[in-house]
């Protein structure tokens, strides 16, 4: 229901795209939207012991190591701002990359201290990989941390998620026009490429539920006798009885 137009994103969605996303073998590794979580709701005495149960936790989420790891996507919620955005992290170029596209004078330092907070636990997950196969004095936290111009800017306040999940799947943006960000047909095609995905287990079932619905429809349209459908849903026009099977 959150990807209604101008409904807010929520988590679940989130990281349901994310676990779509994660492929066996890739050099992409993608986060849930937990980990930047914890470590906002964690002291910085305390990243240590985060560190240690997200390494447990991501044992078996990344099939790579990181000397094979390209990318990094980390979603992160700002509670203050009410806001998702995106962090990239490219180990072999050093650095960190905010994509934000509602960025402020109010937020952007908060954003800017939330990701150096991150490298830091990122540094104590990989600190034996760090050790063993990187250049003596390599550490995550050392990374340049900047914010891309290459984000597009949301002309409302509810669309961030939005942009972050379509980042997520096409960082370059090849895919998407600059207009497909802002339309509810956008929502649309994320909610079906979800529904959709071979790894949703409820495909089955909301695939035979779907089909309950249209042999209702018909069987009201054969009790009509009427060969129209006025108002179809998805062609928005009046269509025969064959083009609606």
């Amino acid at each position: 229901m959150c990807l209604r137009p101008e409904e807010w994103i929520n988590d679940g969605v989130l990281n349901a795209h994310v676990y779509y996303l994660q492929e066996k073998g890739s050099g992409n590794w993608y986060f849930p939207t937990y980990m930047a979580e914890q470590v906002q709701n964690t002291r910085d005495g305390q990243l240590f012991e985060l560190a240690v149960k997200l390494r447990r936790e991501n044992t078996n989420r990344f099939t790579v190591g990181l000397k094979k790891c390209e990318k990094m996507f980390i979603p992160v919620f700002d509670r203050i701002g009410s806001h998702w955005y995106l962090i990239v992290v490219l180990p072999s170029d050093k650095k960190v990359e905010i994509w934000d596209s509602l960025p402020g004078p109010k937020y952007n330092a908060g954003r800017y201290q939330q990701a150096e907070r991150i490298m830091k636990v990122l540094d104590h997950i990989y600190n034996e990989e760090i050790v063993n196969y990187f250049e003596k004095g390599w550490q995550f936290a050392k990374f340049n941390i900047v914010r891309t111009d290459k984000a597009r800017r949301q002309v409302n306040g509810c669309d961030c998620g939005v942009f972050v999940m379509n980042w997520l799947q096409d960082i370059e943006c090849r895919s998407h026009g600059s207009n497909k960000f802002q339309h509810a047909s956008e929502r649309v095609r994320i909610a079906l490429s979800l529904l959709k995905n071979p790894r949703n287990r409820r495909l089955k079932e909301v695939r035979e539920s779907a089909r309950r619905v249209v042999d209702e429809q018909l069987d009201k349209l054969v009790e009509q006798k009427d060969p129209f459908i006025p108002h179809h849903p998805i062609a928005r026009k009046p269509i025969t009885r064959s083009q609606a099977k």
